[in-house]
């Protein structure tokens, strides 16, 4: 299981290294007049350093051992679950990923047509 810690460590320190540049881009190239554009640079902004900052505590869970444990129940998150989310905080953050993988499809698909279950089953 180390391994894959270790995968995903070097994740996130990609992803730290990569939100760094955006901020330090932003704050050296980003100035401009326009009032809509600052606005949305703002947001944008607000959410890169949103993500950082989540990034940033994962690694610091990591290093203190405590990375991958839900911050509401104190279980462990499931390594798969990890590897879509790695900054995940709680086992609630997957919640509508979860939801939505539990839905079925209406269609079925054979040989690129579409069928309801109910047309396939006549």
């Amino acid at each position: 299981m180390n391994n894959h810690f270790d995968a995903i460590r070097y994740e996130l320190q990609v992803m730290r290294e990569e939100l760094r540049t955006r901020l330090f881009d932003h704050c050296m190239f980003g100035m401009s007049i326009d009032h809509e554009v600052l606005v949305k640079n703002s947001t944008f902004m607000h959410h890169v350093k949103d993500e950082l900052q989540d990034v940033e505590r994962a690694i610091v869970k990591m290093d203190s051992g405590l990375y991958g444990i839900c911050e509401e129940t104190g279980k462990q998150i499931p390594l798969d679950k990890l590897k879509v989310l790695p900054t995940a905080r709680s086992i609630y953050d997957f919640y509508y990923q979860d939801h939505y993988e539990k839905k079925a499809l209406p269609h079925m698909y054979y040989g690129g047509v579409s069928y309801t279950e109910t047309e396939h089953l006549q």
